[in-house]
């Protein structure tokens, strides 16, 4: 599962609230497994920009009806608006394949988005991907300091990934690897190694 799933949310467009009873019956039926009237309260909000609709489109065609490339469609748009879980699910789909071509690089272009904004799953994916080097060059200092940031955010998997890899260092680079991340969580994420 790529995504923490379709949670509540409020939508607000420019002229009025969204009617708290639409979300409710979105919800209603995702819950129960009735993707079609989920999409049927959902995708006209998510046709006007609604960033929260777009991603939670995507989720339901990604885990409830298994179309991966609707999926990625309708993460890109919520994504392109900043929506951090968004731009995590679509890393997740360019790093897996899944509804797009498999491309690392581009995996790791939204990752690092995700995880400029503080996510965890991002964070600790990003560490990773620099451990095995898929889409970026291995770098074990790299990969111990996303480990860090992500368990200092709270990732219960960051510090296991972090011991995973702590052996095959020297003491100098843990500690190189501790003070970048120290930089990076003090320097709110603009002083990255990016």
């Amino acid at each position: 599962m790529r995504s923490a799933g379709l949670g509540l949310f409020l939508v607000v467009s420019s002229s009025a609230a969204v009617s708290a009873k639409d979300i409710d019956k979105a919800m209603a039926a995702y819950h129960a497994g009735n993707f079609a009237a989920a999409l049927e309260e959902l995708l006209p909000l998510a046709r006007q920009g609604h960033v929260l609709a777009q991603y939670n489109v995507g989720v339901t065609y990604d885990e409830g009806l298994g179309d991966y490339a609707e999926a990625a469609k309708w993460y890109r748009r919520a994504a392109e608006q900043g929506d951090p879980m968004a731009q995590t699910n679509l890393g997740h789909m360019y790093d897996s394949g899944d509804g797009v071509p498999q491309d690392h690089a581009e995996a790791v272009n939204w990752y690092r988005l995700a995880a400029k904004q503080g996510d965890t799953y991002a964070q600790s994916t990003l560490g990773l991907m620099h451990s095995t080097g898929d889409g970026v060059r291995q770098d074990n200092v790299k990969a111990y300091m996303w480990y860090n940031i992500s368990d200092v955010n709270g990732f219960n998997g960051g510090s296991i990934l972090r011991a995973a890899i702590t052996p095959e260092m020297t003491p100098a680079e843990i500690l190189q690897a501790q003070a970048m991340a120290d930089e990076c969580l003090q320097s709110d994420y603009t002083d990255c190694g990016w």
